[in-house]
This record gives C-alpha cells, sequence and structure tokens, in this order.
C-alpha cells in the first residue's frame, strides 16, 4: 500500500482506516481526477464506432507506440534490426505478425533494456504479475496507463450498471484486516473511493455471518472478488437457505466456472460480470450485458490469438492470447504471448458495441487452502507473497493436512535461503501460526491429466471443494 505492511498490521483499526484512505487519496491524485473522467467518456463514446474507424484508432496509436519502442527502448531497436525491421514498415495492425512475439521470459532477462528511461520518469508505476505458473514479473507503466486501465474498469462497472456514487464492497487479495485479528469487524471502509474492503483471510463460517450482516446494513448493491472467494460467500448463504441481493458481481483473476457462476448469482440474485485483464496492461476484456463472451478493449490494447509455433489462427479458434499495448510508453510490450487460452469472436454482439469477443479464456485450475482454525482462503490472495521474488521459474502449493502445505518451486540459480525465508513468513502471516508451510525445490512441476495446471491443490475436504474432475 506504499507503507509497511507489519506497521499497517500493528496499528489500530481506526489507524487502519486512516491509512487506508491516505493511499486511496495519493491513487486519486495520480490515477484518477478529470483525466480519469475524459477517459470514461471517450471509451464509452467508441465503445460503438464502425469497426473501420476503430482500427484506424488502433493503427495510429499503434506507430505511435513503435516509434517509441524503437526510439527508446534499446532491446526493441536491437530486436528490429535483427530482423531487419524498420519501425516506418509497421503501418497497423496487419503488420504486427512481422515483429516477434515477446515471452515473458524475454521480458523477466532483459527488463532494464525494455524500459524507455534508464530511470523511472515522472509519474511512472512499477507492478507485478502474480507469479505462480511462472516466476513474478516486474512491470512498468507511465501515469496515462494507469489512468485508462482505471477507465476501462470503470466502464466495466457501468455496464454492470454501478453508477459513479455507488459503493462498492472488494473481496480480494490485500491484507485489510490483520489476519490475527479473532472478531469482527472484519472490514474497513475506502471513503475516496467509495469501497469497503471486505477481508478474504477471515472466511470462516462462524464469522461469514458478520460479512452478510455488515454488507446488509451499508446497503451495498455491488461487488467485486476473486471467483474463489466470492464462491466460498456465495455458499455459505445457498447452504443456509438465504440470498444477499446484489445488482451487479464482478469477478476477475481467475478463472470463473459454471458451477462457481450458477452459485453466485443464485446467492446474489444477480448477474456475474467477469472481466480478464493482464499485470502486463496490454489486455483488457470485460462481459456486457448479453454475457456472450467478454469484449476486448481494443482502444486499450490489440488482441491476437496465436497457435503452439505464434502462428495467427483462423477466427473463431482457440490458441494463446497475444497482446500489444497501445499506450504504455514507459515499458512497451509487443506482441506479448501469454498462456492463456482463448479464441476471438467476430460476429457483432447484441448490445450493439462493436469490438472484438474473447471467449471464456482457460487459465490456471485452483482450489482453496482451509486453514486449521477453519478459515477459507482464495489461492489468488496466496499470489502476493510470491510477486517480490522474481527468482521463482515455477511454483505450487499443495494442502496434504489441514495444518500443512507443501510449496514447490522450481527456482532460478538466484533464490537463495533469505527469499525463501521471506516467502514462508508471508505465507504464515496470511495462513496463520498454527500451519506450517515447507518448501520442496524440485526441477519441474507438471499438469494435471486433463492439461490444466493448477497452482493450488487441497487434499482436504472442505465446504467450497471445488469438483475438478467434473469440469474437466
Amino acid at each position: 500500500m506504499g507503507f509497511s505492511e507489519t506497521i499497517y498490521c500493528r496499528a489500530p483499526a481506526w489507524s487502519q482506516t486512516l491509512l487506508l484512505n491516505a493511499y486511496a487519496w495519493r491513487i486519486e491524485r495520480h490515477r484518477y481526477g478529470q483525466p480519469y473522467r475524459q477517459a470514461v467518456g471517450q471509451l464509452l463514446a467508441q465503445e460503438r464506432w464502425p469497426p473501420e474507424r476503430l482500427r484506424d484508432y488502433q493503427d495510429a496509436r499503434l506507430r505511435e507506440i513503435v516509434a517509441v519502442a524503437y526510439g527508446r527502448s534499446p532491446y526493441y531497436r536491437r530486436a528490429f534490426d535483427a530482423a531487419g525491421i524498420r519501425p516506418y514498415q509497421i503501418c497497423g495492425v496487419a503488420d504486427l505478425p512481422r515483429i516477434p512475439l515477446l515471452t515473458k521470459e524475454t521480458v523477466r532477462e532483459h527488463r532494464a533494456e525494455l524500459l524507455t528511461r534508464e530511470r523511472p520518469g515522472q509519474g511512472w508505476l512499477a507492478g507485478h504479475t502474480s507469479g505462480t505458473t511462472g516466476s513474478p514479473l516486474e512491470v512498468w507503466y507511465d501515469q496515462a496507463t494507469c489512468i485508462l486501465n482505471n477507465a476501462v474498469d470503470r466502464r466495466q462497472k457501468v455496464w454492470g450498471g454501478m453508477s459513479d456514487d455507488a459503493w462498492i464492497g472488494l473481496l480480494l487479495g490485500r491484507v485489510i484486516v490483520p489476519p490475527r485479528q479473532a472478531a469482527p469487524p472484519f472490514w474497513r471502509t475506502n471513503w475516496i473511493q467509495r469501497q469497503v474492503w471486505f477481508s478474504s483471510f477471515h472466511m470462516r463460517d462462524r464469522w461469514l455471518g458478520s460479512y452478510v450482516v455488515e454488507m446488509r446494513r451499508r446497503g451495498l448493491r455491488f461487488l467485486e472478488g476473486y471467483p474463489s472467494t466470492l464462491y466460498i460467500l456465495a455458499t455459505y448463504l445457498r447452504q443456509r437457505g438465504i440470498t444477499l441481493p446484489m445488482q451487479a458481481v464482478f469477478t476477475s483473476s481467475e478463472t470463473l466456472h459454471t458451477v462457481q457462476r450458477e452459485t453466485i448469482e443464485a446467492a446474489f440474485e444477480c448477474r456475474v460480470f467477469d472481466f480478464y485483464g493482464l499485470a502486463e496492461r496490454v489486455i483488457f476484456a470485460g462481459e456486457c450485458e448479453r454475457h456472450a463472451g467478454k469484449h476486448a478493449a481494443e482502444e486499450f490494447g490489440i488482441v491476437e490469438v496465436v497457435d503452439e509455433d505464434g502462428l495467427p489462427v483462423r477466427p473463431g479458434q482457440a490458441g494463446y492470447l497475444v497482446g500489444t499495448s497501445l499506450h504504455n510508453t514507459a515499458m512497451p510490450l509487443l506482441r506479448y504471448r501469454t498462456s492463456d487460452v482463448s479464441a476471438l469472436t467476430l460476429e457483432q454482439c447484441e448490445c450493439g458495441r462493436t469490438s472484438r469477443r474473447v471467449r471464456d479464456v482457460t487459465t490456471k485450475a485452483e482450489d482453496i487452502v482451509v486453514t486449521p482454525d477453519g478459515r477459507m482462503v482464495s489461492p489468488s490472495v496466496l499470489t502476493h507473497p510470491f510477486k517480490p521474488l522474481d527468482q521463482i521459474l515455477k511454483s505450487q502449493i499443495v494442502q496434504d493436512r489441514p495444518d500443512h502445505i507443501v510449496v514447490k518451486l522450481v527456482p532460478s540459480g538466484a533464490f537463495e535461503a533469505t527469499h525463501e525465508r521471506q516467502l514462508v513468513a508471508a505465507l504464515r502471516e496470511r495462513l496463520g501460526p498454527h500451519m506450517a508451510v515447507e518448501v520442496r525445490i524440485v526441477d519441474d512441476i507438471s499438469r494435471e491429466p486433463s492439461g490444466k495446471y493448477r497452482w493450488v491443490v487441497s487434499q482436504v475436504a472442505h465446504s467450497c471443494r471445488f469438483p475438478w474432475e467434473e469440469e474437466a
């Protein structure tokens, strides 16, 4: 949050609220304000542009970002020269296949050379990928990219019927309430952005009732969270035969499975608006009110789909998603190949928006960790301890007993004992002192027979255990 998590967790609840709002105010000044409002208005106007006009916009933005990449980034100058490419030859989206694909490994290896300045510029911000199937990755964004990313997210909320003055409850990954706290309130209020942050680390049956009471008391009509976290709360409601009506629920960061969507929509008596975004800030796509695939934010980035060999596939055919940022001049990522599988739908949606749609994205198949004291912890909130560690190539968490997890690591050569202690301490902070954390260094981590990669594998029975076999 911009201040020490240790200091925050040791502070009294009233002081934590002050710290949260101080952090929110800093974000407000950096990523919101008039430029943000203008970006939202422009995006809402662009979403019904004719496809030809939208493509012209993409072509123009691509020419600008390619010029910046070649002119300021040592990596791209070398890569373009080696491939015999000159920036003026990339006139638009149709020329993108001439540029070599960019992999996560290449970004990790040449991170400094991908930057367009030797030192971060004013307003630049560093972000990290989750680091599950691969190691965490640090990416830099300029201020305009941060503003536009929030604007695209806001447009998704507008599609769900959320007005500017509406409040929203969040069930995400930050340690917003110290995990050691053993009594409500398990939430803190962000008055600046009209958010109520609910802890994702206190979700046990004896305490979830207080979440429901507080959401009713505040009259919340919108929720946002990881599918697995919202599934925990929805399952609690379903098992008690009660509902908590909302106007819309927003999910992201994990694959939303059919059983999760159905359970969440029944418990909250509303539709789920799922969206897909990358920490690398190259692709963003979200569901509209028709829920017929996710509209790609074509103004934000260019989406491609390629096969195993990196060749473009036919429309409608599944392959690996590739994204190109149209705005990030701090660390341009051109044709960044992800490990996520999907396909593009070219037919226009019945809603009238003209952007292409991304079908359901297949990423990681994950499970929930249950702590010895009965708390159910979403796998996505456990990614945070891994984010500062770029010495990890692959990782997997296996819970084989209620009080024991095994963390399998495929490290780089730089992984040391201090890194292991840092990781173990951060995991125990989230899972509690009674959870033993065993680290095992392995040569590789295999996928499931279904082909899916499960970052968290739970062998412990609990009420939200996911039927992976049925899903496969």
